[in-house]
């Protein structure tokens, strides 16, 4: 009979504990575990959750398995500061008012505090700097507060390690040094008894742990790629928490910003390696599939938004922005016969310019490997517009639709850059949406009208 994450997590920490050869009373355990499951399963997680820990665990290694649990335990972006199981926790030795943390005497001189500012390369005079890695840092702290008097502090140092490393996106710092020799140095400074190879193997393990955080970038399967990454959407978007009540421009807003999130990332900066592991040819294949992957979703992504940036300009000068259900539908339906936008626009076939098979194409037709708490799979108005639009045509306006988005272009002059459309007349695909959306937004039908037989969007 399968255990459930509780369970589980009970059984992990005790065995890594044993194996480790440390010490803890079963009802002090419980209560660490609970803790730990109370703040990964906080309301707003919903990516860094007990399933993310659970997706790549390796209670084999009990250094990995407890970093697993804890390199996520504090995210104050997503919980908007500290969650209450892990308030009283902290209380001692910090105070956190929203992302804003302030460090008391007492976290000063306590000696796993200055043990995470070493593995950290934080002085422990000024531990707000750099700003950067704040959440793995307090994370870290976390573990060995946890762990206090339960392991020596070589083992809580090849925890921390491991949660250093998972801070994202680095490249040589400035001595020109990659992360892996970062680490190194240290560790080293950390534990100057231990000998090179224990050191060396803190780091290799550490760079393995954080490759694995990031493995989804390098899934050979964009859509599954896809399926992770959408559930960052609504821990950092709180509308979009709310299902279908958010509106066109929030989840605008949300999809902008995953789609600029993107296209700053430098697949050289995804995956490290450290004393060849893993190999110069393996991390190269791994940047590669990550590089494939960053371009075809940026390229789904623009699809999707111009869909909804269509849909926003139309939502504003027909009466203000909406819930997204409002022009679009249910967007949880599940019957066939479900009233969705697009059963009022025309089927489209292929058309010659377009390759059925091509990812992105797939992608919106069939949509990501999982379902989300808040979105479609696929893609319907994206796809028809991807149908609709040559390719040319299509380029230009998604180029457009950005100076609508910093309020360069208004509603007007954006939609007027669809084909056959302006201020005379509206034909072509706008046509059809209109058309379409006069049926769904009952509510909004005259504003829709005047459009449709004046060609001017004054009443």
């Amino acid at each position: 009979m399968k255990k459930g994450y509780l369970h589980q997590l009970i059984y992990i920490l005790w065995d890594a504990i044993r194996k480790l050869d440390g010490d803890v009373e079963p009802l002090e355990l419980e209560h660490m575990a609970i803790r730990v499951y109370k703040a990964m399963d906080y309301k707003t997680r919903i990516f860094h959750s007990m399933e993310h820990v659970f997706n790549f665990l390796d209670s084999s290694d009990p250094v990995i398995a407890l970093a697993a649990v804890f390199h996520d335990l504090v995210y104050l972006q997503v919980d908007r500061g500290l969650p209450p199981p892990l308030k009283d926790l902290f209380e001692p030795y910090l105070q956190i008012e929203g992302t804003r943390v302030t460090f008391l005497p007492l976290a000063l001189e306590s000696k796993e505090f200055q043990l995470c500012c070493t593995l950290f390369g934080r002085d422990s005079s000024h531990p707000l700097d750099p700003p950067n890695g704040m959440n793995e840092f307090l994370s870290g702290f976390s573990f060995c507060l946890c762990m206090q008097g339960k392991l020596n502090y070589l083992h809580l140092g090849s925890v921390l390690l491991c949660i250093e490393a998972t801070i994202p996106f680095r490249g040589l710092d400035s001595e020109g040094r990659t992360v892996g020799e970062v680490l190194e140095a240290r560790a080293r400074i950390a534990f100057p008894e231990v000998s090179e190879e224990i050191i060396q193997r803190m780091v290799h393990r550490a760079i393995g742990f954080a490759n694995r955080d990031v493995q989804d970038f390098c899934n050979p399967d964009t859509a599954a790629f896809l399926s992770n990454t959408w559930k960052l959407l609504p821990e950092t978007n709180i509308p979009l928490q709310d299902r279908g009540s958010y509106s066109i421009r929030e989840y605008r807003i949300a999809l902008y910003g995953m789609l600029n999130f993107f296209r700053s990332l430098d697949p050289e900066r995804i995956f490290h390696s450290y004393r060849g592991k893993p190999s110069d040819k393996d991390l190269q294949n791994f940047r590669k599939v990550a590089r494939i992957n960053l371009a075809l979703s940026i390229q789904y992504l623009k699809a999707k938004l111009l869909a909804v940036s269509t849909l926003e300009a139309l939502a504003i000068l027909s009466g203000g922005d909406a819930p997204i259900a409002l022009f679009m539908g249910d967007l949880n339906a599940l019957h066939a016969d479900s009233e969705c936008l697009i059963r009022y626009l025309p089927t489209l076939p292929f058309p010659p310019w377009l390759d059925e098979n091509h990812p992105v194409v797939r992608l919106l037709r069939d949509g990501r490997l999982e379902e989300s708490s808040f979105d479609l799979r696929n893609s319907p108005l994206a796809l028809w517009l991807y149908k609709r639009l040559r390719p040319e045509v299509w380029g230009r306006i998604v180029v457009e639709m950005e100076r609508f988005f910093k309020g360069e272009l208004s509603p007007e002059e954006f939609l007027f850059l669809f084909p056959r459309s302006s201020k005379e007349r509206i034909e072509g695909p706008l046509l059809d949406i209109v058309k379409a959306l006069s049926q769904m937004a009952p509510t909004r039908e005259r504003f829709f009208q005047v459009l449709l037989t004046r060609g001017t969007y004054s009443t």
